[in-house]
């Protein structure tokens, strides 16, 4: 599946910007472990939190937009039937 599946077009630099913070926390995760630094693990662990909650945030978005489209569909299709 491709990312535009799950996130719109439109919040889709965002989304990658969140995915590259991720990335580097992880990075810093290794390097507090390594040196056992409390301080960094805190940073580290704080920032994969709050991309992963942004992420989310995002692809809610994009679902609520496909079941908004999806309802009005359904709705004008089943006018259509009607008559």
């Amino acid at each position: 599946m491709s990312m535009l599946d799950h996130y719109r077009m439109e919040d889709m630099d965002k989304v990658l910007e969140h995915i590259e913070n991720l990335m580097k926390a992880g990075l810093d995760g290794l390097k507090a472990a390594e040196t056992a630094n409390p301080d960094l693990a805190k940073n580290a662990q704080f920032q994969i939190e709050h991309s992963m909650k942004a992420i989310l945030s995002y692809n809610k978005k994009k679902l609520d937009q496909d079941n908004q489209f999806n309802s009005v569909n359904s709705n004008e299709q089943t006018r259509r039937n009607w008559f």
